[in-house]
């Protein structure tokens, strides 16, 4: 591992489950597992290290990852974005990038950091890439230089909460993944049930 280019995979579980009857989403059951206990088997070998944002179940998320972190609290409220700056405020200098996933994407590609890591460095330009297929946009799946991440808390400051105002107040590549179902969503129950 090059230590002045060290990547961190950050899951968020943050969120407030109000799609699966206010559920801890992130702990949610697929297949025996936890939803976030895919993503961690999926994304562990592609980053350097994985932490977690999440502000309910702690200890149970810190039973996989000893790096947990709550939002502060002047950020309570404020969505995912709060959470990437609470996480990203704890990153050694020596991190380049952070590749953000959310907890209820169990089926991320094997090659999602490899292919996003490409994009930024071939076009060095830009600061975000993101995933999308041919059918969707997935802008919660962003790969970015943690270079721009001292700008986070100017724009929660500006009222901006939602991940795409961020990832398009920066300069931001798109990169197509083939596979549609390695970036499905489990929003709702009857979804989950579904993979069962």
């Amino acid at each position: 591992m090059n230590t002045d280019d060290i990547t961190v995979g950050l899951i968020l579980a943050g969120g407030e489950g109000q799609r699966v009857g206010r559920r801890n989403k992130g702990l949610l059951t697929l297949q025996g597992k936890s939803l976030v206990q895919h993503i961690l088997e999926r994304l562990s070998p592609q980053v350097d290290k994985i932490v977690i944002s999440a502000n309910e179940d702690i200890e149970v998320y810190q039973t996989l990852v000893p790096d947990v972190y709550k939002d502060l609290s002047t950020s309570v409220g404020k969505g995912p974005l709060a959470g990437i700056l609470t996480a990203s405020q704890q990153f050694d200098g020596n991190v380049r990038f952070m590749q953000v996933v959310p907890c209820d994407t169990p089926f991320i590609p094997s090659d999602l950091v490899a292919t996003l890591k490409q994009a930024l460095l071939s076009h060095p330009e830009n600061e975000i890439a993101y995933a999308a297929t041919a059918l969707c946009d997935h802008p919660s799946i962003f790969l970015c230089k943690t270079s721009i991440n001292h700008r986070l808390f100017d724009h929660l400051e500006q009222g901006k909460l939602s991940i795409k105002s961020w990832l398009f107040s920066h300069r931001t590549i798109k990169v197509m993944f083939d596979d549609e179902l390695a970036f499905t969503n489990i929003n709702y129950l009857e979804t989950l049930a579904q993979y069962q």
